[in-house]
């Protein structure tokens, strides 16, 4: 059987959206030259994205951080073969350009939670493409475990419970994990 061809990042961008039989759009990315199809988030995920946005935009607000923005499910054209929709993001307003689809380069911290139909490997690769293409850290999240792992290009830290989530981009900015999946 011969391969398939992989899709460049180009090539997936000039396709055009697909719809299901609801009208609703279709949510894909491209994964090391691969189209793959994501099912819609659960509850949960959607809720613990939710309230890590509002954490994130009252850091943001209250630290008067007018040189980074939160972006949610933006897209991001990561490398030649990779366009990811990080859950989260956060980039340097620099980098932002008015009339562009999506980020060039990835976020500068790129935050996925991980959902049940995650595939380890597909997330490792996200990971690793994430980490070439520019970011300084990655944050997994993962409601089931309630872990939080922070990769960056010289170590991968697992935290928990009353750990505190930090990092170099967004400096003062200390929470513990468990604070993560408190929901109302």
């Amino acid at each position: 059987m011969p391969a398939t061809a992989l899709v460049t990042s180009e090539q997936y961008l000039a396709l055009p959206d697909e719809f299901d039989h609801n009208g609703n759009r279709i949510k894909d990315e491209l994964i090391g030259g691969e189209i793959v199809k994501m099912p819609p988030d659960s509850l949960l995920r959607d809720r613990i994205k939710s309230l890590i946005t509002r954490i994130l935009g009252r850091y943001l607000d209250a630290t008067l951080q007018t040189s980074l923005e939160l972006l949610i499910e933006a897209g991001a054209e990561v490398s030649k073969y990779d366009t990811f929709i990080p859950d989260l993001g956060i980039v340097r307003i620099g980098r932002l350009s008015g009339e562009a689809r999506v980020l060039r380069g990835a976020p500068d911290l790129a935050i996925e939670i991980v959902s049940p139909s995650d595939r380890p490997g597909t997330l490792k690769k996200k990971i690793e493409a994430y980490l070439k293409g520019g970011s300084q850290s990655v944050w997994v999240i993962n409601p089931k475990t309630q872990l939080v792992m922070i990769h960056s290009a010289d170590a991968v830290v697992e935290l928990k419970g009353d750990q505190r989530v930090e990092d170099p981009l967004l400096p003062g900015f200390a929470l513990p994990v468990s604070e993560f999946f408190k929901l109302p």
